[in-house]
């Protein structure tokens, strides 16, 4: 499981790339996010808005879920990945409400805290 995860809106794979030594410092307003998985957490995300429901979907469907986040830069064995969010998971978020977010931080954290055991 990753440790450290920076998620930003970069205007291109080119400009996302070049972050991938040093990350996205101060040119990108950034999230920074701990002890996650970010292409399962991608993938969920755009779940929520493709097949919305009131329930969070089995770890089983999120692994079986496509478009799976495309890397921008090949991974090497350092630990580092850069991925691009599916098109249409950015334009979701793009149009989305703020109850709408909330609904959706609301539904993956409790999935995240349940499989930690810590409900």
């Amino acid at each position: 499981m990753a440790h450290d995860i920076v998620f930003f809106l970069a205007a291109d794979d080119e400009t996302a790339a070049a972050t991938r030594l040093r990350g996205p410092g101060e040119a990108f307003e950034s999230v920074t996010c701990r002890f996650i998985d970010p292409d399962s957490a991608i993938a969920e995300w755009d779940m929520y808005f493709e097949e919305p429901s009131a329930d969070a979907p089995p770890v089983e469907q999120i692994y079986a879920w496509r478009p799976w986040p495309e890397w921008v830069t090949a991974p090497l064995n350092d630990g580092v990945e850069v991925f691009a969010l599916p098109q249409r998971l950015t334009r979701a978020l793009a149009n989305t409400t703020s109850a709408e977010l909330e609904e959706l931080a609301g539904r993956w954290t409790t999935r995240l805290r349940s499989e930690d055991g810590t409900t």
